[in-house]
Order: C-alpha cells, then sequence, then structure tokens
C-alpha cells in the first residue's frame, strides 16, 4: 500500500506538458534568413528551436550535415525570432531544411513538436552567375543556333500556356539569361495571381544569341482546351500569326489565309506548365496536357508534329511546399508524370528568374537543355511543309 502511495503521489506531482505550439510560419528572406512566428497558449517561459539541414537528395536517408539549436526567451521575444542563415552553411548547395518548434514551461518539460520543412536550390554569386550564363549562351549559339540560322535564316519560337502558369514570366526569364544580367526589368507584362491576364495580343520578343537572334513569340493563354481553343492553338502552329493578333481572331486568320501567302509558321513551341497547377489540380492538368500534345502531334491538317518541349515553371515554390518528404524525388515524380501526359519525354524544371534574383547552376543548366533540346528538334522538323497543300485545298475552295 505504501508503494502505490507514493506512486501516486508521484504522477499527481509530475509537471504538466505545455501545449504544443501553432500557427507556426516561415518566410524566407532573400539572404535565407528566416522569418519565423508562431502561438502559444499557458505558462510557457521559453521556446527551442532545431533547425537541421540535409542536402538535397539525401533527406531522409541519415543524419543531418549542420544543426542548429536556438532558444527564444517569451518574456523578451513573445511568439517570433528572426533566425540567421548559419555562415557555416554554404548556400552554394542545395539544401532541404527541417525546423522544429518545441514549448518549455516553468519546470522544464518540453511540449510536442510543431514542425515545418523548405527546400531550395544552390544560389551563385552575382560574378558567378554571369560567368555561367555567358558561357552557356556562348555553347548555344555555337552548337545550335548558328547551324539552325544558316539552313534556315530565321529561328521564331512560341510561349503556349495557361494563364499564371509563367509564360510571360518565362520571356522575361530567358530575356535575362541571355544578357547573363538578372537586374533587367521585365520585357513582357506578367499578371500576378489572382488578376486578370495581360497578354490580350501575341506578342514578339527578339533576343541576341551571341551574334545571333531568336524571336519568341508570347501568345494570349490557352487555360481551357476545348474544342475552340484546340482550333486557336492549331492556327497558330499552322501559319504566320501577325504582331498583335488577339485570342478570338485567331480562327479568323486561318479562315481568311485560302490560299496559305500569310507567310511561314513558327519553327518551335515551349508550352508552359505550372509544377503548383500540376500538384494541386492534377486530373485537369492531366486532359489539358493531353489535348494539346494532339494538337501538336497533328499539326498543319495532320502533315506535321510542330516540335515542342515542355517547361515546368515554379520550380523553387514547389521545392518549398514539399513537406515530410525529399523534395527532388518529389519534383522528379510531378515531371515523370508531366512527360506521360505531354507525350514527351522533353521537359525540364524550372525557375523564372525575376529581377533582382540569385541564380542556380541547377535552373541554368535545365534553361539552356530546354532550349538546346528544342532547337534540335526544331531543326529536324520543317513545320511550314504544308505550305502546299493549303495553296491546293485554297484552290479546290475557288473551284
Amino acid at each position: 500500500h505504501l508503494r502505490a502511495i507514493v506512486r501516486n503521489m508521484a504522477v499527481l506531482s509530475k509537471p504538466a506538458q505545455p501545449a504544443k505550439p501553432t500557427g507556426l510560419k516561415v518566410t524566407v528572406r532573400a539572404d535565407k534568413s528566416l522569418e519565423v512566428r508562431w502561438e502559444a497558449d499557458g505558462e510557457i517561459v521559453m521556446f527551442v528551436l532545431d533547425q537541421r539541414f540535409y542536402q538535397m537528395g539525401t533527406f531522409g536517408w541519415g543524419k543531418p550535415d549542420h544543426s542548429f539549436v536556438h532558444e527564444v526567451n517569451r518574456e523578451e521575444n513573445g511568439c517570433a525570432k528572426l533566425v540567421p542563415f548559419p555562415a557555416t552553411v554554404p548556400k552554394t548547395q542545395p539544401w532541404v531544411m527541417t525546423l522544429t518548434l518545441k514549448a518549455k514551461s516553468q519546470d522544464g518539460v518540453l511540449s510536442d513538436p510543431a514542425e515545418i520543412q523548405l527546400a531550395w536550390d544552390d544560389e551563385q554569386t552575382e560574378g558567378a552567375t554571369s560567368k555561367d550564363l555567358y558561357q552557356r549562351s556562348i555553347n548555344f549559339e555555337r552548337n545550335q543556333v548558328a547551324p539552325f540560322l544558316q539552313a534556315k535564316r530565321k529561328l521564331k519560337i512560341l510561349l503556349i500556356g495557361g494563364q499564371h502558369h509563367g509564360k510571360s514570366s518565362l520571356g522575361n526569364h530567358l530575356d535575362r539569361c541571355f544578357h547573363s544580367d538578372l537586374k533587367r526589368f521585365d520585357q513582357l507584362d506578367q499578371a500576378p495571381a489572382g488578376t486578370d491576364e495581360r497578354t490580350m495580343g501575341t506578342k514578339s520578343l527578339k533576343l541576341p544569341v551571341g551574334s545571333n537572334e531568336i524571336t519568341f513569340i508570347d501568345t494570349p493563354a490557352f487555360s481551357a482546351m476545348d474544342e475552340e481553343t484546340m482550333k486557336r492553338l492549331h492556327t497558330l502552329l499552322s501559319i504566320h500569326t501577325p504582331e498583335g493578333t488577339r485570342r478570338q481572331n485567331l480562327t479568323d486568320n486561318l479562315e481568311q489565309d485560302t490560299w496559305g501567302f500569310s507567310g511561314k509558321p513558327p519553327h518551335a513551341a515551349i508550352v508552359v506548365v505550372s509544377l503548383l497547377h500540376w500538384r494541386d489540380q492534377q486530373d485537369e492538368m492531366q486532359k489539358y496536357l493531353r489535348k494539346t500534345a494532339d494538337v501538336f502531334k497533328n499539326a498543319s491538317w495532320k502533315t506535321v508534329e510542330f516540335p515542342y518541349v515542355v517547361a515546368a515553371t515554379h520550380r523553387d515554390e514547389f521545392l518549398k511546399d514539399v513537406q515530410k518528404e525529399d523534395p527532388m524525388s518529389a519534383l522528379q515524380k510531378a515531371v515523370a508524370g508531366i512527360k506521360k501526359f505531354a507525350l514527351t519525354d522533353h521537359v525540364y524544371a524550372i525557375t523564372n528568374y525575376k529581377r533582382g534574383s540569385l541564380a542556380s547552376a541547377a535552373v541554368n543548366e535545365e534553361t539552356f537543355d530546354l532550349l538546346a533540346q528544342l532547337v534540335t528538334k526544331a531543326a529536324k522538323q520543317e513545320t511550314s511543309s504544308a505550305t502546299c497543300f493549303v495553296c491546293f485545298e485554297g484552290l479546290l475552295r475557288v473551284l
């Protein structure tokens, strides 16, 4: 009986565990320092932040490469903490970072953890960025662009995609890459999330590649691939479309071009697909990609397989949002899914560089691999091979 009484007294006197912190939110600053905020109830004197870094691709397989513990005095700091980026963690490598937050009572008892995971690609210095992009541009011009232009004189590439997928942002990204300057202002209007689209008509963006030039054609958004939209896309792939042509007038251009003399169609296209849309609206995106691919495979009245590749945008946001699994594995899985429904192996995950952002060697490589593959495909396909067929169709209409 005495032992039972002692056990009961020990249980009754055991300090209560504080409540788990709630509403954990982390904002990553440009220098990778963290603004951490949360909420907590009860008599809590301190919070303990456990920060761990794992190299991208190894998360979940072993011990962290770097770990740090930060204590936050509630009376002095409340429920917030600015966590500087550790000087011993190299930014030139891609990282997965886990942040675990526990409340600590006056008796020293810790709460259950609140957890969040973040991930990002490697970062380059401004000087390294300029050298890397310049060299990649030179190689691209020498190996793909110059031979193409020697044979076909011009190179025109369409930018195709839905609203808020990063289509116009891709044009601005390519402009910064070809100029080796991430401080350049936007050349194309882009619509922030939740606003109306900005690209109302086709707009050309001529970009220098060494001593040569590529014309990228930004197009109005193709958000729903219904029958009418598929006809409009078919028009873009089949004939020359004048600058400023609006979406509703695309099919009119095709009908008016009875003889097929409006000019040659573009040489290739980049289909822009947001990784975030793929993640959140997968069924819808699968149908969209299948229908889009069908138009490309049967361009110019089913006489041409129009060359295209896919730019899977918002790579940085996708990696950042992955929780409780290796972000690189999740990215590879998403890219594999897009390949399946876009009917092409040529899908490249990129981050569209904004003005003043920092570059990544991984994103630079994906960007120029995309371009090199696209021009290689375009060199092997004559997209205007149906011109005679169109002329014959026009003659039959007259007769």
